[in-house]
């Protein structure tokens, strides 16, 4: 794990939160309004495929399952038509068959939402299956959307109904998968980017007397006692790696306070990273040779090293 102060945050978009595609009680019927009768049937009968697939499994138990919104291609890339294709497949899963529990995806959108991580941290067989699990889930359905000889294509993918798999693509020749047509309007929302729960760094509220570090003649504060935030547990076993963004103020006594998550990052990892960046020690920054308070922005990077 690393960390670095990011000088340019308080300009860049990288953290831009985006409003959601549609208003959360239209979007079945604006992404059904633009689905021609043909794709909705491939549609559902692709959840019936996924349930018979997850039913092969002979469990000895009712499965409940969590659908994660479906990327553009297979790298975590999220997609405005992969969220809306995500709810409407669930309910087609909980529609065809009782002999399974789909779990509601409101609970994920609230989890990421809490967390102010993003859809992109879940690209990964052990992200998504830990997510699921961690939201009450015994498996979750993954899926990519790729554009092919002038049709969307979707591919669905079932983990943690049995062995996991072990191959390097999640969603190889194997997987269930059905051929939409790639209208104008469908082929908008496979570009248009999912919902994001970072913060914005202009929604911090205004604090009389706090400088931008580097700016107004202020200088920056450098650390004196920065330990890396550990792992935790569920993290590891994930096996994931990504960021947590904070935006804190260094003191005159070179305390951190005033900690706001810009961008969090799943599996306790943003509580984790609260709780230890208060215990930090910094040299103040100065502005006319007084140490003054000042808002920085700091990054912490959670990986695999």
């Amino acid at each position: 794990m690393r960390r670095r102060a990011i000088s340019s945050i308080f300009s860049t978009v990288l953290f831009a939160v985006l409003i959601a595609c549609l208003p959360t009680a239209t979007r079945g019927q604006s992404l059904d309004s633009v689905l021609n009768n043909t794709d909705k049937a491939k549609l559902d009968l692709l959840a019936t495929r996924a349930a018979q697939k997850i039913r092969g499994a002979q469990l000895t138990e009712k499965p409940k399952v969590l659908v994660i919104d479906f990327f553009r291609g297979s790298v975590g890339t999220s997609s405005c038509l992969g969220t809306l294709l995500a709810d409407r497949f669930s309910e087609s899963l909980s529609n065809f068959s009782r002999e399974l529990t789909v779990l509601d995806r409101q609970l994920l959108k609230d989890y990421l939402r809490k967390e102010w991580t993003t859809l992109g941290d879940f690209h990964s067989n052990e992200a998504s299956l830990q997510l699921g699990r961690d939201l009450g889930a015994m498996g979750v359905v993954t899926g990519s959307l790729v554009e092919e000889n002038g049709q969307i294509v979707l591919k669905v993918h079932t983990e943690g109904f049995g062995p996991l798999n072990q191959t390097a693509d999640s969603f190889d020749d194997t997987n269930e998968y059905v051929r939409l047509s790639e209208t104008q309007e469908l082929k908008v929302m496979l570009f248009q980017q999912g919902p994001n729960y970072a913060r914005e760094p202009d929604k911090i509220p205004e604090e009389p007397g706090i400088l931008l570090a580097g700016t107004g003649g202020a200088g920056m504060p450098t650390c004196l006692y920065c330990p890396d935030p550990s792992y935790s547990d569920l993290a590891r076993t994930a096996k994931f790696q990504g960021v947590v963004v904070l935006s804190l103020v260094v003191t005159p006594e070179g305390k951190a306070d005033s900690i706001y998550v810009l961008r969090g990052a799943p599996f306790g990892l943003t509580a984790k990273a609260v709780t230890d960046v208060r215990s930090w020690k910094f040299r103040p920054a100065q502005k006319d040779g007084t140490p003054v308070p000042v808002r920085v922005p700091v990054e912490i990077t959670f990986g695999l090293f």
